[in-house]
């Protein structure tokens, strides 16, 4: 997955999405709205991106500042008191992993000059070099953001089959993607043959990835992008098991 060659132009002209809408509520909503706004944008991103900063931390020389964890949530709920380091987000053309990475290493670099160990960390300056002089940090901020990803897009695929009465499908997918558990067993449970089993599981498959490609919106990824990024994040995922 890369970062390269996005532009303002690379996001949906049509498809307002759940966070660019919640952003615009922090700037044009009445104080109610706006109060609404970055409770839920708070609640939001430190679930989904607190795991991935906390790993590049780990993984990097910031690491040396502190403890990855609290470098992490404490960048993320000074950057959420009222969301005002997101408001440049929607028309910068990035996508939301690398604007708010980009941001943890302003504020690493900002401990590091509270600590007086601006020297030391010179780097921060110029944060794409840093970001390139560690790709073991940013590869692992990409697979832990990965799962965070999947881990909404399931969420979202299961709540979507079970609203649609396809409670059994996604079960079979669950058990036979997710647990790993052959299909005989699975459909000698249900009452059912290998073979329904198979087409459950490409049923499920398929709407996993329709989630993944809506989650992926939602979060910036250029729209040229997106199908190369859902494939990468179900290939790091789904090696599932044979029947």
């Amino acid at each position: 997955m890369t970062s390269a060659g996005y532009s303002p132009t690379d996001f949906p002209s049509t498809h307002r999405t759940w966070l660019v809408t919640q952003i615009a509520d922090l700037q044009e909503g009445s104080d109610s709205i706006r109060t609404q706004a970055i409770a839920s944008l708070r609640a939001h991103l430190l679930e989904r991106y607190a795991s991935p900063l906390s790993a590049y931390v780990q993984n990097s020389s910031i690491k040396r500042l502190g403890e990855p964890d609290e470098i992490a949530h404490d960048y993320l709920v000074r950057m959420l008191d009222d969301c005002s380091g997101l408001h440049n987000w929607p028309g910068s053309g990035r996508p939301l992993r690398r604007w708010l990475l980009t941001g943890m290493i302003f504020h690493a670099r900002g401990i590091a000059r509270d600590k007086g160990r601006l020297r030391e960390f010179s780097s921060l300056d110029a944060v794409d070099s840093h970001i390139a002089s560690e790709p073991s940090a940013e590869q692992a901020f990409e697979r832990a953001w990965a799962r965070e990803m999947l881990e909404a897009a399931f969420a979202r695929a299961a709540g979507s089959m079970q609203r649609s009465g396809r409670d059994q499908q996604w079960e079979i997918f669950r058990r036979h993607v997710l647990d790993g558990q052959p299909y005989a067993p699975i459909a000698a449970d249900l009452k059912i043959n290998v073979q329904q089993c198979a087409d459950a599981t490409r049923a499920a498959s398929q709407e996993v990835r329709s989630a993944i490609r809506a989650v992926l919106i939602d979060e910036g990824v250029a729209e040229r992008n997106i199908s190369s990024e859902a494939d990468a994040i179900l290939r790091s995922v789904l090696h599932g098991p044979t029947r």
